[in-house]
């Protein structure tokens, strides 16, 4: 495996971890790439078991379709968003717990699909917190799998195979992306226009 998708499955979840928030207020059509991204990175990793060059094929065209869909569905983007982070959010979290190897991914793909499910709904009703929660959970979850695939042999990076440090370090992650997020939240918010925070 190349250190192309390690490396950019660590970049990307850093920053939606840590600025989840802020990329929909600031450079909306960015997180609707880096998710969309994300996603076509995770499920070619869940189609062949690597991240190699159809992964990077599919995080491409999900970047470019999720990128579009911010500017073509505009009325709709809250729930875009929610049923893409949701569906990102499972995605990680499963493969990250190693249920891609569960009844051939069936678990990985149902939790994923519940999560947009969840997401959609969600979303037009609690945005913020959500926004801050599944970017934080997502991130964490996609830079540890990252280091994983950039360091297989350290056991403190395999979350899926249920070694307690290594998830005790993802849900610190992603507490810090958390923390942070909400920190800085309103400080976020009040840099743009009241108009650019209610779309």
């Amino acid at each position: 495996m190349s250190l192309a998708g390690p490396l950019l499955l660590i970049l990307t979840g850093l920053s939606i971890m840590t600025f989840g928030l802020f990329l929909f207020y600031a450079w909306l059509p960015l997180l609707y790439a880096v998710v969309g991204f994300d996603i076509g990175l995770l499920a070619g990793r869940l189609i062949t078991g690597e991240i190699g060059t159809l992964a990077i094929i599919l995080g491409v065209a999900g970047a470019v379709a999720l990128g579009a869909a911010a500017y073509f569905l505009e009325p709709y983007r809250r729930i875009l968003l929610g049923v893409a982070g949701g569906f990102l959010f499972g995605l990680s979290i499963g493969l990250a717990l190693g249920l891609e190897n569960v009844l051939g991914g069936f678990l990985t793909r149902a939790l994923a699909f519940a999560c947009a499910l969840a997401g959609g709904i969600l979303v037009p009703r609690y945005f913020n917190p959500f926004v801050i929660g599944a970017s934080a959970f997502s991130g964490a979850s996609l830079l540890m799998s990252g280091l994983h695939h950039l360091a297989p042999d350290i056991a403190f990076f395999d979350s899926a195979s249920g070694n307690p440090f290594a998830v005790a370090a993802l849900v610190i992650l992603a507490l810090i992306g958390v923390g942070w997020q909400v920190k800085n939240i309103t400080a976020w918010i009040d840099m743009f226009p009241k108009s650019a925070t209610s779309h």
